[in-house]
């Protein structure tokens, strides 16, 4: 995935682009100036947002990060207070509302997800929406829910005059596997429920079957439906399409958007719902102007049915800044109300890694905002942060030990009951953990309340509409997940940046072979992270490594340079140590080879005896040693 160069965001009403300081963060979170916010704060006299102002405000955001309360959907404050976009699975719901320090008592994992893990990348066909509808397709719960009997409670006359995002946009998935235990979910923090989902075929139809259509029909939902318009909340209905070629033909055909239109408002009329939400996740960028014109078809009817019927649209993190993506999010703007920014599931899935990194070296929450910032209205924009987590088995304990099988994605409610300590990744602003399951080692990359916090503090500094998470249910009895993104953290103590990697010396690179010549005779490379010895300890001998050779493209540009440093290594009669060091050599690197040791001396006897030279050693064995170090705790 291509990093984009970042670019201020454009603010309402043609202000200046607003650039934050670290004084503004102490500022509004000190207790008393939370109302002069970002409004106060303009580009004169002050830096850009960074991970850097974010450091200092780690330490106080449980403590420090509470809004002036107020009334239920009154008149915005400045502080942003993030959407909730929930939409999960209630596996083992296990307490826990931990933020930094212990996750919780111990115990056994939660049965983890049944679903295959997602190919990384922007566009991916499998998204983790679309794993944990299939994974939950036959779940009796949710198959056996009883229909309806009676239509929810229609919308309170309060919503006529709101607009179709607030000012602080709290969004919430329930998704058709939730509605068994959505008695639990806490709607007076939301303002947008979504329920999940409704399945859409390549003609536009939507398909009157499966688990999400028993779901749209059931007495569970409306309920639902009635408790959540009880609490001022809208309610809308997502239409869900994860199949490329269905995708492909709802593109192609001009008559999909008034079908699907048509459709959508009779299904929303019948349960006195309050828009849509469209999830369509597909790959490539032949399918955008198609989408494009069907969403304008599906906006048009829902609006002129209700003009204040909301229209949403779930989009990939990167799409904003990637015109050749599955989605043309500047074409699309003008048709939605907003975007649900799926800004989760960015990491690499060949390295333990967060799933939402706030900041760092990859694709990160700061990125996705400022492109979209860049690119649509901030009042469109609706961040999504993740409830779940992804599980990597582990060649040890440590941040940056390699992963040893594939990930598994994980509820934050199954991460608690782990039981591990929580560490913090100040480069990410992710929180982690580390456990040991026999002799296999875990590593666990998740959102806590800390983090959510900051997600929201981000939200809140480019005044985007909200933040939003995946999903409801899944962060168990832990409350303070969603209070977290209404600006009330618990007070964090103990932040611990975590073991750092372990690394094994001398075990040879699988992909690259390097070798050479050293004093006549050749010799086998292998690459070492740290040196056996520190070089200071070492001595230089006499012939340098001549011949370097290898396959790794990092290192080639030595096969044509001077012979490389040997020395030997304290301690040792048959372990040296090869250094490349600039700027006599074109990059730098350690590796150590080992040679025979050295034959018995020969022993010459005076004239007068028998002269005998002693004999060689009948078997030489050529061995390197394994060291293990470990940086960190």
């Amino acid at each position: 995935m291509t990093r984009r160069a970042r670019a201020h965001p454009q603010t309402r009403d043609g202000e200046a682009p607003v650039a934050v300081s670290a004084d503004y963060f102490l500022r509004t979170t000190s207790g008393g100036g939370a109302r002069r916010g970002v409004h106060a704060v303009r580009a004169k006299d002050t830096a850009p947002f960074s991970l850097h102002t974010l450091g200092p405000l780690v330490a106080r955001v449980g403590r420090d990060i509470r809004p002036p309360r107020r009334p239920r959907h009154a008149a915005p404050v400045h502080f942003r207070i993030s959407p909730v976009v929930s939409c999960l699975v209630a596996l083992t719901l296990v307490g826990g509302g931990a933020a930094l320090g212990s996750l919780g008592t111990g115990g056994a994992l939660a049965a983890t997800l049944p679903v295959p893990v997602p190919v990384p990348g922007q566009g991916q066909s499998v998204s983790i929406m679309n794993q944990m509808a299939n994974s939950f397709a036959d779940s009796p719960s949710t198959v056996a829910l009883p229909p309806a009997t009676a239509p929810p409670a229609p919308a309170p006359p309060s919503l006529e005059g709101e607009p179709a995002l607030r000012a602080h946009e709290l969004f919430g998935f329930a998704p058709y596997w939730a509605l068994p235990s959505s008695s639990g979910f806490n709607l007076e923090g939301l303002t947008t429920l979504a329920f999940f989902s409704v399945d859409v075929a390549g003609n536009g139809t939507v398909q009157q079957s499966g688990p999400g259509w028993v779901g749209y029909q059931s007495q569970a939902l409306a309920d639902l439906v009635t408790r959540a318009h009880g609490a001022g909340d809208r309610v809308v209905l997502t239409a869900s399409c994860f199949d490329q070629s269905a995708l492909d033909q709802m593109a192609a055909d001009p008559g999909t958007g008034p079908r699907l239109a048509a459709a959508l408002v009779a299904l929303v009329a019948a349960k006195n719902l309050d828009g849509v939400n469209i999830d369509f996740e597909g790959k490539g960028s032949k399918d955008q102007a198609g989408l494009d014109a069907l969403m304008a078809a599906v906006s048009s009817a829902m609006h002129q049915a209700n003009p204040h019927w909301q229209v949403t649209m779930d989009t990939y993190a990167s799409s904003a800044g990637d015109p050749s993506g599955f989605y043309d999010i500047r074409g699309l703007a003008p048709s939605v109300d907003g975007f649900f920014v799926m800004a989760y599931d960015m990491n690499n899935r060949t390295t333990p890694s967060p799933t939402a990194p706030l900041t760092g070296t990859g694709f990160t929450d700061l990125d996705a905002v400022q492109q979209y910032s860049a690119a649509v209205p901030l009042s469109k924009v609706i961040l999504g942060v993740p409830y779940y987590g992804y599980d990597w088995p582990t060649a040890g304990p440590g941040l940056g030990d390699p992963a040893t099988g594939p990930p598994t994605p994980l509820s934050y409610s199954q991460v608690v009951a782990t039981g591990g300590h929580v560490y913090w990744d100040p480069t990410t602003q992710t929180p982690w953990t580390s456990y040991q399951v026999g002799s296999q080692w875990h590593q666990t990359f998740f959102d806590n309340p800390t983090s959510l916090a900051l997600k929201a503090q981000l939200a809140d500094t480019y005044r985007i509409a909200g933040v939003g998470i995946w999903a409801l249910g899944m962060e168990g009895s832990a409350p303070a997940m969603q209070a977290a993104l209404q600006g009330s953290a618990p007070p964090v103590k103990g932040l611990r940046p975590g073991p750092g990697a372990t690394v094994t010396t001398t075990t040879p690179t699988a992909a690259y072979f390097y070798s050479g010549t050293w004093d006549g005779l050749p010799v086998t490379l292998f690459p070492v992270a740290a040196p056996t010895a520190p070089v200071s300890t070492a001595t230089p001998t006499a012939d340098p490594l001549l011949g370097f050779a290898t396959n790794d493209p990092s290192a080639q540009c030595l096969e044509n340079g001077p012979g490389l440093l040997v020395s030997t290594v304290a301690g040792s009669t048959t372990t040296y140590l090869v250094t490349a060091t600039p700027p006599s050599d074109c990059t730098t690197g350690d590796w150590e080879f080992t040679t025979a040791a050295p034959a018995a001396p020969t022993t010459t006897v005076p004239p007068s005896t028998t002269t005998t030279t002693a004999s060689p050693s009948t078997s030489t064995t050529t061995t390197w040693s394994t060291t293990t170090t470990s940086a960190g705790g």
